[in-house]
This record gives structure tokens, C-alpha cells and sequence, in this order.
């Protein structure tokens, strides 16, 4: 009984870690790649699209953290790591292409929407609930008696 609770909660934290990264790319292609009536992508939606990769990158750093302190298999731990990776990458590349971009167009929104998109959106929040149980876990570990 106690391997299958194992398993699942492998499978609960390899769920939050991905739910997290697709969420991130979610907001960076409607942000970046999704435009209607011939629009363009102008700097605000690269903007957008780099705050939300780095927030991404963010969280799954956290994540990772919560990870080891849950004591995870290396596996999914190598694999958060990889996904806040390309997160990383993707946000510093949007950033990077925003500049690329005409720069007479006034900004709307900022890398602070895309923050706000990936926190707002769910398919951040099973691993936010993932970093609360760690730290629970870590607190009352610390507190134990030895």
C-alpha cells in the first residue's frame, strides 16, 4: 500500500511540474503567435511573453527546490530542472526579440502582465500548492524533536 501512495504522488508532483510548464508556453504563444485581424506582435507582446517565461522559469525553480525537500526521484527533479530551463530560454528570448521589433508603437502592457498571466492561470497552481506543502513539511521536519 504504501509503494502505490508513493507512486501517486510521483505522479501528482510529475502533473504539477508539467501543468506549470505548458502553462507557461500557453501564455507565451496566445501572447506572441495568436493575433487577429492581421495583426502583428508588437514589443508589448514580447514583453508579455518574457515576463511569463521567466516567471515560469521561476516557479519551476522553486519547484525544484520543493522537489528535493519532498525527497522526489532524481528523475523528475532533472526533469523540472529542464523545463525551468527552456522557460528561461524562452523568456530571455522573447525579451531579445522585443527589441527587434518597431519601436515607435507605444507599449501597453509589460513584462508584469505576463507574470500576472502565469499566476492567474491554473496550470501554475497544483505546483503552488506543491511549494506550500514543502515548506510545511520543512518547518515541521525542523521542528521535530531529535
Amino acid at each position: 500500500m504504501e509503494s502505490r501512495r508513493g507512486a501517486l504522488a510521483v505522479v501528482g508532483l510529475s502533473v504539477a511540474v508539467l501543468a506549470c510548464w505548458v502553462n507557461g508556453i500557453l501564455v507565451r504563444t496566445v501572447t506572441v503567435h495568436v493575433q487577429f485581424l492581421g495583426a502583428e506582435a508588437d514589443r508589448s507582446d514580447y514583453r508579455v511573453a518574457a515576463g511569463a517565461g521567466v516567471m515560469t522559469a521561476v516557479l519551476l525553480l522553486l519547484g525544484v527546490f520543493a522537489l528535493v525537500v519532498l525527497g522526489s526521484p532524481a528523475w523528475l527533479v532533472y526533469a523540472s530542472a529542464g523545463a525551468m530551463a527552456t522557460q528561461l530560454a524562452l523568456g530571455v528570448t522573447a525579451w531579445w526579440s522585443s527589441r527587434a521589433v518597431d519601436d515607435t508603437v507605444v507599449l501597453t502592457r509589460s513584462v508584469w502582465d505576463g507574470v500576472r498571466d502565469v499566476l492567474v492561470l491554473p496550470g501554475s497552481w497544483p505546483l503552488l500548492a506543491v511549494l506550500v506543502v514543502a515548506v510545511v513539511v520543512r518547518v515541521r521536519s525542523s521542528r521535530a524533536p531529535r
